[in-house]
């Protein structure tokens, strides 16, 4: 079983969570409970507090040696801020949750979160990889920078996904396939076949959103 503390390596003045949208409010409340100390928000747009955290700027890191966490879930926005000049001095750390399987076989780039009760074998992630809730990876599967895979979707042996994917939640991608990168894949989508770069995958039945139906009550047309 994979041996990392919760936050590798752990700071004792905690980690800078950059993004203060609705994953870091996620992410702060898994960290918290596992453990792992916070020292603070940043956000480019900072309003207040998240969650008890005061919310800086980006710019203010500055150039800061700190332990620095991207809860920006959208691949192409983390990809962007993790290159942001004011972060270049930052250490990005890895969080594995206490309740995730994961093999002592596997490698994890820095900056990787894998969530509570994923199940991983030898797989390879590549940087700021974010795996969420439920997640299955099986062997031998590879993983490009800044991909999210989100909670209850599963990937069967020998597959590659690329980088700044998108995998949504209880989509199920079959074994030995090459998904490219900037791929997106929609909830409850299932994956047989390859898919090359920038292509989208949907389910087969979309579930329809229409207009709220106007009932009438009894006696309403004068019957």
């Amino acid at each position: 079983m994979y041996r990392h503390p919760v936050l590798d390596p752990a700071a004792p003045e905690g980690v800078l969570l950059i993004g203060g949208g609705r994953n870091a409010r996620n992410l702060i409340c898994i960290f918290e409970t596992a453990g792992a100390p916070i020292r603070g928000v940043v956000d480019d747009r900072p309003a207040g507090m998240v969650l008890g955290h005061d919310v800086g700027t980006i710019d203010s890191v500055d150039g800061a040696a700190v332990d620095a966490f991207l809860t920006v879930a959208d691949p192409d926005h983390a990809a962007a801020i993790r290159a942001r000049p004011a972060l270049r001095n930052c250490r990005w750390p890895r969080f594995v949750h206490t309740s995730a399987v994961v093999s002592s076989h596997a490698t994890l780039g820095e900056g990787c979160y894998v969530g509570p009760f994923a199940v991983l074998t030898d797989v390879v992630l590549g940087r700021h990889v974010h795996l969420f809730a439920h997640n299955v990876l099986g062997a031998r599967v590879e993983v490009g920078d800044f991909t999210a895979i989100l909670p209850h979707a599963t990937v069967a042996s020998d597959t590659r996904i690329g980088a700044r994917c998108t995998v949504a939640m209880g989509a199920r991608i079959h074994a030995g396939l090459t998904i490219g990168d900037d791929c997106r894949i929609g909830a409850g989508a299932i994956v047989r076949r390859d898919m090359p770069d920038g292509s989208i995958a949907l389910p087969e039945s979309r579930t329809r959103v229409r207009s709220r139906l106007s009932f009438r009550r009894p006696g309403a047309d004068g019957a």
